[in-house]
C-alpha cells in the first residue's frame, strides 16, 4: 500500500479499535451479570409502552430462533423478557422505545439484521481483499476495493448513529423517570446504553473477531439492538 493507503487503513483500524476497547472496557466495569435489579425486561418494556399510552400492546416472549411475528405486540427473547441484569433490562426498554416510534416494528427488525449481516460481510470481504492485495503483487488492485469495503461500513455506522444516540438518550430518561433504579443502577444502565450506541463503529475489528468466536462455537455481540 501507498502512504496514502497506509494512512486511512491505519486511522480506520485505530477509531475502530478505540470504540472496540471502549465497549469492552464498558460492558466489563458497568455489566455486574451477578447483580440483579427489582425489575424484569418485561415490567420495563411494560412501562415504556404504558408510558407512550400503548397499553393495548402486550408484551410477549419469543426464541431467538423464530421469526419476529408480524402480529401487533413486542416481542422479546425469553433471556431478555425474564431477565435481572442490566443488559437484559437496558434491552427490553430499548426494544419498547422502538416500538413506540415506529409503525411497523416488524419491518425494523428485519432491516436492522440484514445491515448487520451486510456489515459483517464487508468488513470480512474488506479483510480478505487487503491481505490479498498486500501479499500477492498480481492483486495489489485489490487494495483499493478493501479500503472501499471499509469505507462503506464506516460510512452505514455514522448514517446511523444519531438514530442511535436518539434512542439511547430518550431510553435512559424513561428509566430515570420510572423510579425502579438507585442512582448507581442509573450510572450503569447509562454507560452501557451509550456503549450500545457506538457499538457500530467498532465493526471493522470486531467483525472478525466476532467470526472467530461463532467458529468457536460462541456468538459474538450483534450491532444494533
Amino acid at each position: 500500500m501507498n502512504p496514502v493507503h497506509w494512512l486511512f487503513f491505519i486511522g480506520t483500524v485505530v477509531v475502530s479499535l478505540g470504540f472496540a476497547f471502549y465497549g469492552q472496557w464498558v460492558l466489563w466495569k458497568y455489566k455486574a451479570s451477578a447483580y440483579r435489579t427489582t425489575v424484569t425486561g418485561c415490567e420495563t418494556a411494560r412501562f415504556v409502552l404504558d408510558k407512550a399510552g400503548l397499553v393495548q400492546v402486550p408484551v410477549t416472549p419469543i426464541e431467538p430462533s423464530e421469526e419476529y411475528p408480524s402480529a401487533e405486540g413486542l416481542f422479546l427473547e425469553p433471556g431478555i423478557y425474564e431477565g435481572r441484569d442490566f443488559l437484559s433490562v437496558l434491552q427490553a426498554s430499548r426494544q419498547a422505545f422502538l416500538k413506540c416510534q415506529l409503525s411497523n416494528m416488524t419491518f425494523w427488525v428485519r432491516l436492522k439484521t440484514r445491515i448487520a449481516f451486510l456489515i459483517r460481510f464487508t468488513v470480512l470481504a474488506g479483510w480478505i481483499l487487503l491481505v490479498l492485495g498486500n501479499f500477492f503483487h498480481a492483486l495489489q488492485f485489490l487494495v483499493n476495493l478493501g479500503l472501499g469495503c471499509f469505507t462503506v461500513v464506516m460510512a452505514l455506522v455514522i448514517f446511523d448513529l444519531p438514530f442511535e444516540l436518539e434512542v439511547e438518550e430518550k431510553t435512559s430518561k424513561l428509566l430515570k423517570h420510572s423510579g425502579y433504579f438507585q442512582l448507581n443502577e442509573m450510572t450503569h444502565l447509562k454507560k452501557l446504553s451509550q456503549a450500545i450506541a457506538l457499538w457500530g463503529l467498532a465493526a471493522i475489528v470486531r467483525a472478525p473477531f466476532d467470526k472467530c468466536l461463532c467458529l468457536l462455537g460462541k456468538k459474538g455481540r450483534g450491532y444494533g439492538l
